[in-house]
């Protein structure tokens, strides 16, 4: 398949980028202001972009062997037609295969203003939700 080395570098790439260089300033530096977070981790949303920089440090420090595998583009209709990506990984955590998505909505400064994480499969989502809970522990016991 040819690379799509042509297409502008856009939020999503720079996040993208960010979250695979383990740089969480560079992430948030693309959230909006009431940036939502629906993390596989959590039943509770994480709601504005410091919130957003713990759970990114979280997923960071608990993904091993992160790949990126392609994204797709599309549309959410929820409160209105926004732009949405969907980005799709790979990795181990704990040594557990994972695959994960994460659907991306943008507003109309094009930042960031819902990420929906998923995780599968199950043997995966559980050791994920415990260590990025023990992460999100440990950081604010600090």
């Amino acid at each position: 398949m040819e690379r799509m080395d042509s297409l502008p570098v856009d939020v999503v790439t720079r996040f993208r980028d960010a979250f695979i260089a383990h740089d969480p300033d560079a992430a948030i530096a693309l959230l909006a202001p009431d940036f939502v977070m629906y993390p596989a981790a959590s039943s509770e949303p994480a709601r504005g972009p410091e919130a957003g920089r713990a759970m990114f440090r979280a997923f960071m420090d608990t993904f091993d062997d992160f790949q990126y595998l392609g994204e797709m583009s599309g549309a959410v209709w929820d409160g209105g037609p926004t732009e949405a990506r969907v980005g799709l990984f790979r990795g181990q955590v704990d040594g557990v295969p994972a695959q994960s998505i994460s659907l991306l909505q943008l507003d109309d400064d094009d930042r960031i203003a819902v990420m929906t994480v998923m995780v599968r499969p199950l043997a995966a989502l559980t050791e994920f939700s415990e260590r990025v809970q023990a992460h999100l522990k440990a950081t604010s016991d600090r």
